[in-house]
């Protein structure tokens, strides 16, 4: 693919209608549909030298739709839809698998996914340890295989989105205020008036307009010098949580840590490697080398914020996603620009 995306050496323009802070997942999408929808007069600003260098870029690429509550399974379920639609080129259909030591939580999950119209098949805790054999020290008591579930390249799903969109990266910003057309930004290559601002800065949302900061939280992720077994990713949800899936000749794991943070440390650490060996204690997987380790965040509020401000009719907000960033991107992208459309 031909990416036409700008980079960071031509002026900024004086003025925009749509001004979206941060070149991750979420704003990334919001400026596709704001082009698919003919709003043209739109930059996306990165402070970063790349596109999803924070929670986007480093995440696992887990498509999975069946989340923790129903909010964000339906928006996880809309974006896969359209993962598979519009991004196949980064869409890797696998299936997953969820396993569960509750039943009644197993229960829920199962009545989500008829909520949503997502297709499940029931699995015993034999079916699961038969495709991963590496999770037999779990405790299993019920699990759901999602045929429809499936693994994102998050390298080609964050290329296809910047695609012919105008992206100014190395470009910080520093403050915004109200002014100008709507809202005034100073950025560290000069200064810009917009019309509308998208607040899409993950970790650091707020933080240029004076609003309470979101909650971080670092997660590890693991490569381990192991063969994987199956196709499906499984996702454990229990005491010992964990998701693990093939990466190539390789197995990658997470132990679903969830560590308080500053903003921006993704600096992997002992505690998360300690962790990680407790969730696969008694497991053949407990004693494999690590290929390669990393860490990326989750970003919280109360809920999601997406839409417009309640006090300021510039600003819109596309925040705290809390995980699930990549499998919902393009439905959170969707609501936000038309958030935007609408004030137009």
């Amino acid at each position: 693919m031909l990416v036409c995306y700008k980079t960071a050496v031509s002026d900024l323009p004086r003025s925009v209608d749509v001004a979206i802070v941060g070149g991750g997942f979420a704003g990334m999408a919001t400026a596709w549909w704001l082009a698919r929808k003919m709003v043209r007069d739109v930059i996306v600003l990165e402070r970063e030298s790349q596109l999803g260098a924070y929670a986007s870029g480093r995440a696992a690429g887990i498509g999975r739709q069946l989340t923790e509550d129903d909010l964000s399974s339906a928006l996880t379920v809309v974006g896969a839809a359209h993962l598979r639609a519009f991004f196949p080129q980064a869409w890797k259909p696998t299936g997953g698998l969820l396993s569960f030591e509750d039943m009644e939580i197993a229960k829920g999950y199962l009545s989500r996914a008829q909520r949503l119209s997502v297709d499940v098949v029931k699995m015993t805790r034999r079916g699961v340890t038969e495709m991963w054999p590496q999770l037999a020290s779990l405790q299993i008591e019920a699990a759901l295989h999602v045929p429809s579930d499936g693994i994102i390249d998050i390298a080609a799903f964050l290329e296809a989105l910047a695609d012919g969109r105008r992206v100014e990266k190395r470009t910080g910003v520093e403050r915004i205020e109200a002014g100008g057309r709507g809202a005034r930004l100073v950025t560290t290559r000069g200064t810009i008036e917009a019309r509308f601002v998208v607040d899409a800065t993950g970790a650091w949302a707020g933080r240029t307009t004076n609003d309470p900061p979101l909650e971080s939280l670092k997660r590890h992720v693991y490569v381990l010098d192991a063969k994987p077994t199956a196709a499906p990713f499984v996702w454990h949800i229990g005491s010992r949580e964990l998701y693990l899936r093939a990466d190539g000749e390789r197995v990658l794991v997470s132990p679903c840590d969830a560590t308080p943070v500053s903003a921006g440390d993704q600096k992997p650490d002992a505690q998360g490697e300690a962790l990680l060996r407790a969730r696969l204690e008694g497991s053949p997987l407990a004693d494999a080398p690590i290929h390669r380790a990393w860490a990326c965040q989750r970003t919280f509020a109360r809920g999601m914020q997406l839409g417009r401000d309640s006090t300021r009719p510039w600003l819109i907000w596309a925040v705290g996603l809390g995980g699930h960033g990549a499998t919902a991107a393009s439905a959170v992208g969707e609501i936000v620009a038309n958030a935007v459309i609408d004030g137009l």
